[in-house]
């Protein structure tokens, strides 16, 4: 890991509020992929904090829905950050100090998911186009909570309102103490290109407060590029790590190799293995095991000889012991195929 006068900025360690984070890589929230087997597989690959999926504030509340289920792994997960979304200050707020008194020192708000089950009802990207309830959304969280609240953005809702920088200064103003940045609108949810260039100006507009810059990593390289041409204090990863965990450990190691180089079989397999076992721990229900590996399964065989095959054996595949089985199979043997 680099250290000295030479270490870059997402490598260094970052502290709020009390909470320390060895540096400044973030594994993104991903519906069904932030899980608490995929987050401690990044945690232990090098990021210096994951965040859960995004977690309904009411059903958390209620006691209903797979918020509850998300959170029973709380009490030993570390280096954590717990993703909620709604629209109601109240009970955004309520939900923040439950998670308070379950141990959650780092709550995110969600403000940029462009899904339509999202914006019905009023929450994620749809308080883009509602600066002052998002503003009174995160006076409310911050009333009730003591750790650290940040809010993850888009550049705004669409070309014609990129208001991303006026709605990080409103939030700072409201308590924010992080802004997690992601460079597309939400009408070109994934297309196109992440503006690097609308991310400094997020950076510019909240001096003294971190912004961690998202959108369009895939390699070490756009670690360093994203975060080198936008200034943002760190670098949050979303689908880059979708089965490429070890991209964390190569952007803090500034591995040249990395930069073309896929883990081999053998790293995969390993890495399989833990999975297994964590989700085995963490998840309960047989189907919900088995969705998991399937699709991670499938994220760890990319770029290898026969993987497009293996992936349609894979998703047919419905007992978990048997899925397992197939994915050691065929990563034991990868190297003798023809390139997928």
């Amino acid at each position: 890991m680099p250290n000295g006068p030479f270490q870059p900025s997402w490598a260094r360690p970052l502290e709020i509020r009390g909470v320390r984070i060895p540096n400044r890589l973030v594994l993104a929230p991903m519906s069904g992929v932030s899980t608490p087997a995929a987050r401690s597989i990044a945690r232990d690959a090098g990021a210096g904090l994951a965040v859960t999926e995004a977690l309904s504030a009411r059903a958390l509340l209620a006691g209903r829905g797979p918020a509850p289920v998300a959170l029973a792994n709380l009490p030993v997960e570390e280096r954590l950050a717990v993703q909620l979304f709604g629209s109601e200050p109240e009970v955004l707020a309520d939900a923040c100090q439950q998670l308070a008194e379950r141990g959650v020192s780092w709550i995110d708000l969600n403000a940029g998911c462009p899904v339509k089950k999202f914006i019905r009802q009023g929450a994620g990207a749809a308080l883009l186009r509602d600066p002052s309830r998002l503003a009174r959304l995160v006076a409310a969280m911050r009333a009730r909570f003591d750790g650290v609240l940040s809010v993850k953005l888009r550049a705004g809702w669409d070309a014609s309102t990129r208001n991303a920088p006026d709605l990080a200064r409103r939030i700072v103003d409201e308590g924010a103490d992080l802004v997690a940045i992601h460079g597309r609108t939400r009408a070109q949810k994934y297309r196109g290109a992440s503006d690097r260039a609308l991310i400094r100006e997020v950076v510019r507009a909240v001096p003294g407060i971190p912004v961690l810059a998202n959108g369009d990593v895939v390699t070490p390289a756009d670690v360093a590029s994203l975060a080198r041409q936008t200034g943002a204090a760190g670098v949050m990863i979303g689908r880059g790590a979708i089965g490429n965990p070890w991209i964390f450990g190569s952007a803090l190691a500034g591995d040249p190799e990395a930069e073309t180089a896929l883990p081999d079989p053998a790293l995969r397999l390993r890495t399989l293995e833990r999975h297994v076992e964590l989700v085995n721990r963490t998840a309960a229900d047989p189907e919900a095991r088995t969705r998991e590996l399937r699709r991670y399964a499938a994220a760890y065989s990319r770029g290898l000889p026969g993987g497009r095959h293996f992936r349609v054996r894979a998703m047919a595949v419905r007992e978990p012991e048997d899925l397992v089985a197939l994915t050691r199979d065929f990563l034991s043997g990868a190297g003798s195929r023809e390139a997928a």
